[in-house]
């Protein structure tokens, strides 16, 4: 009889939920239904609509922090360990926060896998987009509070002792990261920065990330091609939300005056963005904070492209979203995803600090509804011949298979 693989799949959700924990929890789900053995262990925000879907189909554990800010968090970390140790293999999604890594390299080294959707930004922010991460207080601050607590978070980002700290905590990520026995990754981009970042020499694969269709998207035709334009992300300093109002502000009025812009997703950068807009006088550009995954799908359908000006996205899954309905991309040409984006043929690449270039480019699908519609159709096209949740998961059980 052939024994069934335990996977433990550990993920920590920093700060927000996006697509890293969408991928997290939709490897879990497939995986279960490939007929391995999976348990989630997960800490952090999770909408509604997804917290019922893991309760539904998979065990779900409370992952802890790597610093335990009491007795109790102490041995609930020694807790957990045990637990992990009766699996056959530990597969950290995306990411845990840095000293657990540390512990589960050092008690559990040869089950761990990872499956790398990017560095830790709160460390490594200035290695992928050339910003001091200390510009980015409005994330860091409240990422490091979730993770250490009020004391000591007021040491970590201290002005004394913040260099001292980010140096601290790249050491043990690095030692963390070297010991791991496997590394994949979800694109090439994001294999070359672990491998520049780290040091690694040894080989990484990658298993690009998968969407999960709906039914209605499977067989649906394009529809007459609307007018609004749809950018979806968190409202924080990578996003370049800023850069993207400035590039709305500049189309001429009268291709301006013909769309719409509809900004989906919350953070703290919401009023600031908010307030520029306000500022610009764009009339036309409708927010929406956090939505259901439902009426998100709404959003994909009834528009005519969506734009993600991103500084350095890994792999950004907005873009394969929008494929699912037929709708192409306006992304920025730094980062994984232009692995998806074929430029001119399934969407437009740009250099997400040039305005012109982003400027340019939507007016070019603004004023060409009918190439609006052919990229959009073999944007789904790829989509559902490469990135489907069911191809993407069964790259990543081959990959864990070959250990």
């Amino acid at each position: 009889m052939v024994s069934i693989i335990k996977i433990a799949i550990l993920h920590h959700a920093l700060g927000r939920f996006g697509g890293g924990e969408k991928l997290a929890i939709l490897h879990s789900i497939y995986l279960t239904k490939l007929g391995f053995d999976i348990e989630l262990f997960y800490n952090g925000p999770m909408h509604l609509d997804w917290k019922k879907r893991v309760y539904s189909s998979i065990p779900l554990e409370i992952l802890p922090f790597g610093i335990p800010l009491n007795i109790k968090g102490f041995r609930n970390i020694i807790k957990v360990i045990r637990h992990l140790k009766s699996f056959d293999v530990i597969l950290i999604h995306h990411h845990v926060d840095p000293f657990l890594a540390y512990y589960l390299s050092i008690f559990l080294k040869s089950k761990l896998i990872w499956y790398c959707g990017e560095p830790l930004r709160a460390l490594w922010e200035n290695w992928l987009s050339d910003i001091d991460y200390r510009e980015l207080s409005c994330t860091v601050k409240p990422t490091s509070m979730e993770l250490y607590g009020k004391s000591l978070t007021s040491i970590f980002l201290s002005n004394k002792l913040y260099d001292a700290s980010v140096s601290f905590l790249r050491t043990i990520n690095k030692a963390s990261v070297r010991r791991y026995p496997t590394i994949i990754a979800n694109s090439n981009y994001t294999k070359k920065i672990a491998k520049r970042i780290y040091g690694i020499d040894k080989p990484i694969s990658v298993v690009r990330p998968g969407v999960e269709t709906q039914p209605h998207t499977k067989d649906s035709t394009n529809k007459e091609v609307s007018n609004n334009i749809l950018s979806v992300g968190a409202m924080i300093p990578m996003k370049n939300y800023s850069t993207l109002l400035k590039a709305f502000h500049s189309l001429p009025r009268q291709y301006r005056s013909r769309v719409k812009l509809q900004i989906v997703g919350g953070g703290p950068l919401e009023n600031e963005i908010r307030s520029l807009a306000h500022k610009l006088n764009l009339k036309n550009v409708v927010f929406r904070s956090e939505i259901s995954e439902q009426r998100l799908n709404s959003y994909y359908a009834n528009c005519s492209f969506v734009i993600h000006l991103a500084l350095n996205e890994p792999f950004g899954l907005v873009p394969v979203e929008a494929a699912f309905y037929g709708k192409p991309s306006i992304v920025s040409n730094n980062g994984g995803t232009s692995e998806f984006v074929i430029h001119g043929e399934n969407g437009l690449l740009v250099n997400s600090h040039d305005l012109n270039e982003i400027v340019n480019a939507m007016e070019y699908l603004i004023k060409d509804k009918k190439l609006v519609t052919e990229m959009g159709f073999k944007a789904k096209e790829k989509a559902l011949k490469e990135f489907t949740i069911e191809s993407s998961t069964a790259n990543l059980a081959k990959a864990i298979k070959l250990l």
